[in-house]
């Protein structure tokens, strides 16, 4: 677990929009990138490898940790895939790449909000394509639009997704509409990054996918439908293998305009440089 560079113009972005206070960060977190290329002298020793330097340096009042492990010496050790209650409440949560290896990902989502002081923050930066086996999961930007909506106490949250292999530009990914929901597909190993603000306690989130979300209002609950006549296995594997060239195709083509939904650079994305405000 480290602070990369995409972490750090994140945290950095939090920073220069107002005090990062008291800051809980999910691991002991490494420093990944050279600090000192961007204007920063690391301390000397072993107290360079970890970041509580480098958030002191941008404006952090308090730097604490947690992890399920003492061996990294983290300052709290709970598991995050089971309820913690710890006596403090933060004003930044960072988790600079963790809940991907926690089994119980949905209480850990919970943790890190219970963790949370009301107008605190909380800042995610998870993998989204082309790293199965780094961590358990993988994580779609309609998952933190969802589950850090208005409805759930939250505002102001900001997704974006940025190449492993890229790190001058991010593309910012809306919120889906109802009966819509974001699909992207790549090449390259893409990172989620995501920033919200706790504005209010709730007794239950509520966190069901966007998608669904028009053929739910209103439904009544239908009967049951009638058998149909199953189609033929020949049937079957002849529109499966026409869909898949046809899948294939698009995503082809996508990949090498930048035009499609498939497309890492969709037109509905706006790039940025994680630089700027």
């Amino acid at each position: 677990m480290g602070i990369d560079r995409h972490a750090f113009h994140l945290i950095a972005r939090l920073a220069r929009e107002a005090p990062l206070g008291d800051v809980l960060t999910i691991g002991r977190q490494c420093v990944d990138f050279d600090a000192r290329a961007l204007g920063f002298t690391p301390p000397p020793g072993a107290a360079a490898r970890y970041c509580e330097w480098l958030l002191l340096a941008l404006g952090a009042r308090s730097v604490a940790s947690l992890d399920v492990s003492a061996y990294e010496g983290a300052t709290h050790i709970a598991d995050l895939g089971a309820p913690i209650d710890l006596p403090d409440r933060f004003d930044t949560v960072i988790d600079a790449g963790s809940l991907e290896h926690v089994f119980d990902v949905a209480t850990a989502f919970r943790n890190c909000i219970a963790l949370t002081r009301p107008g605190g923050r909380i800042a995610h930066i998870l993998p989204v394509n082309n790293l199965s086996g780094h961590g358990f999961w993988q994580f779609s930007s309609d998952l933190l639009h969802t589950l850090y909506a208005p409805g759930n106490g939250f505002a102001e949250t900001r997704v974006f997704h940025a190449s492993s292999l890229d790190a001058t530009r991010w593309w910012e990914v809306p919120a889906p509409a109802p009966g819509a929901r974001t699909e992207v597909v790549s090449i390259e190993p893409l990172i989620l990054l995501a920033t919200t603000r706790k504005r209010a306690e709730v007794a239950r989130l509520s966190v069901q996918q966007p998608f669904y979300a028009n053929d739910w209002r209103g439904a009544a609950p239908s009967p049951l439908a009638a058998p149909q006549a199953k189609p033929s296995l020949r049937a079957r594997l002849r529109g499966l293998a026409v869909a898949r060239w046809l899948r294939n195709a698009g995503l082809l083509a996508g990949l090498a305009l930048g035009r499609s939904r498939y497309s890492v650079r969709h037109r509905r994305f706006t790039a940025r440089d994680p630089r700027a405000p």
